[in-house]
């Protein structure tokens, strides 16, 4: 009988073989199913092996690779980032108290979170940006001023940004170099640069902030 007779007088074929009376199918009969095994038994192109230990290498590279979250959103005309783990939450804008006795641009005052007294601090001046560019109409109505809540473990901080476009997540070991100045904002502050799609994220080193944050209010 035909080694592919499934195609000649099986039931791809004109369906004249005697045993489909007995199994209906080709898929059924047992010659199929050893000529399928057959083909586990067959060597390997040249080159196979090696090329699917390439692909296993490659793919098991990209798993290790280490990933970070960071919530990113703009100031003025810049987009920043801060690693997710020092976020509590994004609110509303809310009203700020000035503190007596002190004037001073880095400190805006007090404000409520949850009904916790917070300072309210300047990033915006801290990192020499300039004022929001854009106008209301501008903006759309996707687009809202936030309070931005942040927290390492000493206590909370709270700043406003002009537009909070929500977690991201980048490769560690992918981050740019961050250039001698980042528009006006102090190197100093920046861990590196990220891109998310056209825009370029500098992504701000949390420790170093929060030490400018502490010395605010000394």
């Amino acid at each position: 009988m035909l080694e592919t007779c499934w195609n000649e007088i099986g039931y791809a074929g004109d369906r004249s073989c005697p045993e489909l009376v007995t199994w209906s199918h080709c898929y059924n009969c047992p010659r199929f199913t050893r000529a399928g095994l057959s083909l586990l038994d067959r060597a390997p192109p040249e080159g196979y092996l090696a090329e699917n230990a390439e692909a296993v290498s490659i793919s098991k590279e990209e798993e290790v690779r280490e990933t970070a979250g960071a919530v990113v959103f703009r100031i003025s005309k810049e987009w920043l980032a801060l690693t997710s783990h020092v976020f509590v939450s994004i609110l509303e804008l809310g009203k700020i108290r000035p503190v007596p006795h002190k004037n001073d641009k880095y400190l805006k005052g007090l404000s409520s979170i949850h009904g916790q007294i917070e300072p309210v601090v300047s990033v915006r001046e801290l990192l020499g940006l300039e004022e929001e560019y854009l106008t209301d109409e501008e903006k759309g109505f996707r687009v809202y001023n936030r309070f931005v809540c942040v927290d390492m473990g000493f206590g909370r901080w709270i700043f406003e940004a002009d537009e909070v476009l929500g977690v991201h997540h980048y490769f560690v070991d992918a981050l740019l170099d961050a250039p001698a100045t980042v528009s006006k904002a102090p190197a100093a502050y920046t861990k590196g640069l990220f891109e998310i799609d056209d825009r370029r994220v500098s992504l701000l080193d949390e420790e170093l902030l929060f030490e400018a944050f502490n010395r605010i209010i000394k």
